[in-house]
């Protein structure tokens, strides 16, 4: 049972304050490392000649992924139910989805180099 339900800043379910904690811990320190190798990702395709190939749906699974690894060591010191934080998942997923998005615009965006999407 919930003892009290805040919203997520950029998403609409309301979690309870344990959801809120684990969102906000993920958000200072793991998903700066996340979005730092994607980006390292991009570059270093960027740099390449030709056509930057890009497996949309492998690259999300390994970021699902690292975030439920991430999710289940963070419950387990905080001794909770992983499966009773179902709502600071989803919140992460669309944070880190958001942010994806935002750093392949920033990182392709002005190159000019020719993407396809696989």
């Amino acid at each position: 049972m919930l003892l009290r339900t805040e919203k997520i800043s950029g998403f609409h379910l309301k979690v309870s304050r344990q959801e809120r904690e684990l969102y906000e811990e993920f958000c200072s320190s793991a998903e700066a490392e996340i979005l730092r190798e994607i980006r390292d990702y991009f570059i270093e395709a960027k740099q390449k000649a030709g056509v930057i190939n890009f497996d949309r749906l492998g690259m999300w699974s390994k970021i699902q992924n690292r975030i439920d690894r991430w999710l289940g060591e963070a419950c387990i010191w905080r001794h909770l139910n992983p499966n009773q934080v179902g709502r600071a998942r989803e919140a992460i997923w669309h944070r880190v989805k958001d942010q994806l998005a935002k750093t392949i615009r920033e990182t392709l965006g002005a190159s000019g180099v020719e993407s396809r999407t696989i």
